[in-house]
């Protein structure tokens, strides 16, 4: 079974903050950026032949995705998920819950997503649920995988984790 442990905790008198193991948020970046070139080698192979050179500009098109999430992956690296010691959630300096609302961890089943079926949310009052979309600390295969965050989140908190559907 894969590591689901894609974050480290740094505790501080204040709260903690979690933020992706530097070789994790590397390697995403690294192979963004590894898929960027191939696509642009591969346009290079059209550009040969002036017949299929448009196939080639598509693919440099197409190259500039991939470029474009190695270069958010790497810009946001290093950025910490930030719960304050009132239970204040932030992420990048943008508030995701205001202190004092969060009344439990929530792990809840995505509809619609085949790759990564489960998700961590905040649950604030009236029920309402504050998605962690960050690409680093969303997304996993299953209830298992979302459990070690979804604790570790809890606990800094103060705060109980729930399952959907349990």
């Amino acid at each position: 079974m894969e590591n689901p442990t894609r974050y480290v905790v740094k505790r501080e008198a204040g709260g903690c903050e979690f933020v992706p193991p530097p070789l994790f948020g590397g390697s995403m970046a690294g192979m963004f950026g590894a898929g960027s070139v191939y696509l642009v080698y591969l346009s290079t192979t059209f550009f040969r032949r002036t017949a299929t050179a448009i196939f080639g500009a598509i693919l440099l098109l197409v190259a500039a995705l991939p470029a474009g999430l190695g270069i958010r992956a790497w810009r946001t690296r290093r950025i910490p998920l930030s719960i304050e010691r009132g239970g204040r959630v932030t992420y990048g300096g943008r508030e995701l819950c205001a202190a004092g609302t969060v009344r439990a961890v929530q792990i809840a089943r995505l509809r619609g997503d085949e790759t990564f079926d489960y998700q961590v949310c905040l649950e604030l009052d009236e029920g309402k649920l504050v998605s962690i979309q960050p690409q680093y600390f969303a997304g996993y295969r299953t209830a298992e995988q979302a459990r070690p965050f979804a604790a570790e989140l809890a606990a800094a908190l103060g705060v109980q984790v729930k399952e959907h559907g349990r």
